[in-house]
């Protein structure tokens, strides 16, 4: 592709190497795994055994394909590269929702960087008022992404989460898992 071309969600899966996210949805490939590890124990809870201490992945969601709600114990950094804005949001155990968008059209409110701390619901799709339907993110993970720590929220989890965000109700339905 040249300069000012708009690749297309298929091209950027190839070019970059993703894979489907099971259960969760987008597109990922893992960029970075750090050779320190954190021994089991130094952690806190949710975390059985030891972990690298980072990871980092990239993340492509499409209109088709967005991240639909999940929690880890670890904290998440995003960080926006490419394409469509994407409506990101954080549901915490206490405390109100909070919605974040990803880009960089910083005077419409836009950020380029979104953290996502442990213990935290989550979910992000393209924008509505995006003109491509695709997202580039990175998203760093620490102490480092570990499948056994990653859980999907089930029909149940979604609907408690739905009455308990009301004011979010469609688009924590939006985001359950398919």
């Amino acid at each position: 592709m040249r300069s000012g071309e708009t690749m297309t969600a298929q091209q950027l899966i190839d070019r970059l190497g993703l894979e489907p996210l099971p259960e969760e949805g987008g597109y990922y490939r893992e960029t970075f795994r750090s050779p320190r590890r954190l021994p089991a124990g130094s952690m806190g809870p949710g975390y059985e055994g030891p972990r690298d201490a980072l990871t980092a992945i990239y993340f492509l969601v499409t209109r088709e394909s967005p991240s639909a709600w999940h929690v880890l114990p670890s904290d998440e950094v995003f960080l926006w590269h490419a394409g469509a804005s994407v409506a990101m949001l954080r549901l915490p155990p206490d405390g109100p929702a909070d919605p974040v968008v990803l880009g960089v059209d910083l005077s419409a409110g836009e950020r380029p960087q979104a953290v996502v701390p442990g213990g935290v619901w989550q979910g992000c799709r393209v924008a509505d008022r995006a003109e491509v339907d695709w997202a580039l993110l990175s998203c760093l993970v620490a102490p480092g992404f570990d499948f056994a720590d990653f859980r999907v929220a089930t029909p149940e989890e979604v609907a408690e989460l739905a009455a308990r965000f009301a004011e979010h109700a469609e688009e924590v339905k939006r985001l359950a898992p398919k």
